[in-house]
């Protein structure tokens, strides 16, 4: 448990580099964080497929930095090229930065808090193999992290839209998936809500 614990705190220590681009969307020109992840993508499936090719690096890799690669990414992709093509394509497939920010702080905050609220506290598993516990704490830092951009009722519906992406199990990682999910979602549901109505 103790062992699994800090290898959680690694990846999620990691897993918060997201914040890199996360805010760099809300700052800087959104051509400028489009041409940043294009080139990280480049780089990480390049180096991944290095990993893949030469023995000794992925044994390297595997020693050196045993947490941050989960087990089953050993010898497969990691799922860093999931998280910034996931980045990506919310920003290239929806318009709306409001929509697509707040996916990526449901992202970066809410997915971490339920890993370790989950591995910490979790008692009841749901149908997915997650936790209740870990679902609850997510739903409550997307809720905080929206009151930030929209008002409360909307801050809610993202936090519940948020939870059932984390809590399904993707065959492809949810770190691709809960980005471009969430922020397709709410931008549907910003069609039919008056910007003032939903922006705070």
């Amino acid at each position: 448990m103790v062992d699994e614990l800090r290898d959680e705190i690694k990846r999620k220590g990691f897993h918060l580099l997201s914040l890199i681009y996360v805010f760099g969307y809300w700052y800087l020109p959104k051509t400028a964080v489009i041409c940043g992840l294009v080139i990280a993508i480049v780089i990480v499936v390049l180096f991944e497929y290095l990993r893949f090719k030469i023995l000794r690096l992925n044994n390297f890799f595997k020693n050196n930095f045993k947490g941050f690669y989960r087990p089953e990414e050993s010898d497969k992709i990691s799922g860093l090229t999931g998280t910034l093509s996931g980045a990506l394509l919310a920003i290239l497939m929806f318009p709306n930065r409001y929509m697509v920010f707040a996916s990526f702080l449901y992202f970066a905050f809410g997915d971490s808090v339920a890993a370790f609220a989950g591995k910490i506290l979790g008692r009841h598993k749901t149908f997915a193999g997650k936790t209740m516990e870990g679902s609850l704490a997510c739903f409550a830092v997307c809720f905080i992290a929206g009151l930030f951009i929209f008002n409360w009722q909307f801050a809610l519906a993202g936090a519940f839209i948020a939870v059932i992406v984390e809590a399904i199990p993707w065959k492809i990682s949810d770190n691709f998936w809960m980005q471009i999910i969430d922020a397709g979602v709410l931008t549907l549901l910003s069609y039919i809500t008056s910007p003032v109505n939903y922006i705070r």
